[in-house]
């Protein structure tokens, strides 16, 4: 519909309704359409069509109900006019009618209990038959209740408020209520009044009121007060003027003074134990902030045809109490100390941060010991204080301390449903927030991957890499419905990724000349990284025809024009990319890197996790367009050094323990992945499913190509060429000398082949004196040569 129509529709609209709603409000019941004469005055200021209009619609429909009518066209018109989605506005216009049956059906209700003369003309003929209807079918009481119950749908409904939620919260509130009025008794039966403990002190030495149960007092003192043992501790503080004049003191002034001797004795004490020993802070594990994400308003009312994910269907937190108290915090702080100095190295320990898996200890290094002591210490303190390992942090950024993380004797496990019941998540706006886990004082850790812009996994088997890709798309189910992101999954291990074929037809897409939607073989991964390509060129034309630089701002002028296209997010998963790499070498690192460099701005991101984080896999043109990296426990510092530009990674704990360093962050940060299991992710698959599949979307077909576009394979190739690559490969060895003396054939000639096999991606490019490197595997070559 053109928008001059909309306009017109929408006028059209409006200028009826409110020449309805003022022939409804002048409406005469004494005026007739039988009656009308020019020479009798009219009441209804709309003339004649306001009396035919009042009289049929308000007689023989809802009555006076009958005014909701011309606000909901109203309403209609609105939406219309202002090129609104008129879906949200149907709603509304459902409930104002339901509303009107309901005033209608009260109002008859009242006219028929009193038997007055109205009860058919006020409440209109359709309002009135059905009410005398249900009333003769179940009664004058149930008729009631019926009333009742049907308004409380009408106004839960129409503003989003959960009947179950209000019986939870009211019985919430109720058992506050009981909890605190017990306790305001159980406080009144063991508070002493002030007289009772004079007399208590009077008929008792002073000796023995230290034996009062602190049950019966109510103080204010703190926990490490010293309270004296005898009298005789006392009488040195006291000037012996006042021991001789106590007695002549009234007994407020008594109490006065015990309490100032106390008090005295107290602060001398806390000073000297002070003096002999440094107080460590010691901070407590930090507790998230939850809150019910099902119960969001916000997220009620956005989604009312698709209902996103109940986090009933995650497993609850299993709440672990093995945190060290102070004591033996203190104690292996006073351990550790005791391990460095054995080394030579002297600190102390400043600062104590306990977490859910490791424990932080800061150290704050002695004059003249330079922090690279502790790092090569790692390995002999994990001997010295029993950990599997322990990482050293040299120094904690933007502090003077030395960070060693030791990790608990028994960790607890994190959980996805605390995190995607945390504040953090909750309140995030973005459709790609993603719930990663916690970090190592226990808070909640969330990020918006339209933000990073793309993230590149690596760890070794079982750190908790695959663990992590779940979390991932978990948490973007969690946050957005079918049309609003859409994902791209390469599984060449045709496993991890298995459990998300039921997502086909809502959050699954492919190219129509694909035979999956998860893709499994190296030529559709090249396919469907080539029709993400043409996506993304195609997404750019139309953000330069609708004048918008990024799909953020798509989206808002897309919420002001309906007409435009739908566009969602796609999120491109690759969870091996080491196996791709070698079997198709250029022909998915180039589309890899292209959608890297360019496709951010049009909502396409990537999240790329290998096993193998070595420089032949993640090579220095993808890792320069991924500035978002997380590594799990990997094999060794080179590894470490590939992913996070650091070591490090090497001493994690695994199942979970990662570093993940942030766009423009010279230092990562440790996190904990939150883990989700299977069972989870299945109950969530049958939730989507078990809804109206949205209108499909396809990614364009693109031509079948074998090779790059720097090369194809045609008659005019070398027919030596197919021959020269499996030997190459199977050597491992590649130079013009080796082909020559293999097939016998000229210089030049073995030149070409060379840069042939180049072309293929199959050797590296020339480098001087140096040997080219062999690329690919075998396989490869049936995505080039195919069943030639």
């Amino acid at each position: 519909m053109q928008y001059r129509r909309k306009e017109i529709i929408g006028i059209a609209l409006g200028l009826l309704s409110i020449f309805l709603m003022a022939s409804f409000v002048t409406y005469d019941p004494t005026e007739s359409p039988g009656g009308i004469s020019s020479d009798i005055a009219q009441s209804n200021i709309m003339g004649i069509f306001g009396i035919y209009a009042s009289y049929y619609m308000m007689k023989f429909s809802f009555g006076w109900a009958t005014l909701f009518l011309p606000l909901g066209m109203g309403l209609m018109s609105y939406a219309i006019f202002t090129r609104k989605n008129i879906q949200d506005y149907l709603r509304a216009v459902a409930y104002l009618g339901a509303t009107s049956l309901w005033v209608s059906s009260i109002i008859a209700y009242v006219g028929i209990s009193r038997d007055l003369w109205w009860k058919a003309e006020y409440s209109g003929l359709f309002g009135y038959s059905l009410t005398v209807f249900i009333r003769d079918l179940v009664g004058v009481y149930a008729y009631g209740i019926l009333m009742v119950a049907i308004l409380v749908l009408i106004v839960s409904g129409f503003f989003h408020i959960s009947l179950y939620d209000e019986l939870l919260n009211l019985r919430d509130f109720l058992r506050e209520k009981l909890e605190s009025f017990k306790e305001k008794r159980r406080l009144k039966s063991v508070i002493v009044s002030p007289a009772e403990l004079i007399i208590q002190t009077e008929t008792q030495p002073l000796a023995d009121i230290e034996e009062i149960d602190e049950t019966e007092i109510v103080h204010d003192f703190q926990e490490n007060e010293v309270q004296p043992e005898s009298k005789d501790e006392l009488e040195p503080f006291l000037a012996s003027d006042e021991v001789e004049n106590a007695e002549d003191l009234p007994h407020s002034e008594i109490g006065e003074t015990q309490a100032v001797v106390e008090s005295e004795e107290d602060e001398s004490i806390v000073d000297s134990v002070a003096g002999e020993a440094e107080e460590i802070a010691i901070e407590d594990e930090v507790e998230i902030k939850e809150t019910d994400l099902d119960a969001q308003k916000e997220r009620r009312a956005r989604y009312r045809q698709y209902r996103l994910p109940s986090t009933d269907y995650l497993i609850d937190p299993i709440e672990i109490s093995n945190h060290l108290d102070r004591d033996s915090l203190h104690e292996k702080a006073e351990h550790l100390v005791h391990a460095l100095e054995t080394f030579g190295v002297k600190g102390k320990v400043v600062k104590i941060s306990p977490g859910p898996v490791i424990t932080l200890f800061e150290i704050e290094p002695g004059e003249g010991v330079r922090v690279n002591k502790f790092t090569n210490l790692s390995d002999d303190l994990a001997r010295v204080m029993k950990a599997q390992r322990i990482r050293v942090i040299a120094p904690i950024p933007g502090s003077k301390s030395v960070g060693i993380e030791l990790p608990n004797e028994q960790p607890s496990i994190v959980y996805l449903k605390n995190i995607i019941n945390s504040e953090e998540f909750v309140n995030s706006k973005s459709k790609l927030t993603i719930g990663l886990g916690k970090t190592t004082v226990g808070d909640a850790y969330t990020f918006e991957l339209n933000k990073m812009p793309h993230l590149l996994v690596a760890g070794a088997t079982g750190a908790g890499k695959s663990v992590c890709i779940n979390t991932i798309i978990v948490s973007i189910l969690y946050k957005a419905k079918p049309d609003e992101v859409k994902f791209i999954l390469i599984d060449p291990k045709k496993l991890e990724l298995a459990t998300y074929k039921s997502l086909v037809g809502y959050h699954l897409i492919t190219a129509p000349n694909l035979e999956e939607y998860v893709m499994t073989t190296a030529e559709n991964a090249v396919g469907i990284l080539d029709s993400a390509i043409t996506e993304m060129e195609r997404r750019f034309q139309v953000f330069a025809d609708a004048r918008v630089r990024n799909i953020t701002e798509y989206h808002d002028r897309q919420k002001q024009n309906s007409e435009l296209e739908n566009i969602p997010y796609i999120v491109v998963l690759i969870d091996e990319l080491a196996d791709l790499m070698m079997t198709s070498g250029r022909a998915v690192e180039e589309p890899i890197t292209r959608l890297a460099q360019k496709a951010r701005a049009v909502g396409i991101h990537l999240v790329v996790a290998t096993q193998r984080p070595s420089v032949d896999v993640i090579t220095g043109l993808i890792k320069s367009n991924f500035p978002a990296r997380i590594s799990f426990q990997v094999s060794s510092k080179i590894d470490s050094r590939t992913i996070i530009d650091q070591m490090g990674a090497e001493k994690l704990l695994g199942r979970g323990d990662m570093l993940f360093l942030l766009p423009g962050s010279a230092s990562p940060i440790r996190l904990h992945n939150a883990l989700v299991e299977l069972d989870e992710i299945e109950a969530i698959m049958e939730h989507i499913t078990s809804q109206p599949k949205p209108d499909e979307v396809m990614l364009p077909e693109t031509k079948e190509k074998k090779v790059d576009s720097d090369f194809a394979v045609d008659e005019d190739t070398d027919e030596l060429l197919k021959d020269a690559a499996r030997m190459v490969i199977e050597s491992q060895q590649a130079s013009v000398s080796m082909l020559q003396r293999k097939f016998r054939i000229g210089y030049s000639r073995a030149g070409r082949l060379i840069d042939e096999l180049e072309a293929l991606g199959i050797v590296s490019g020339y480098s001087g004196s140096k040997a080219r490197d062999v690329l690919v595997e075998l396989p490869y070559l049936d995505t080039v040569f195919g069943d030639e």
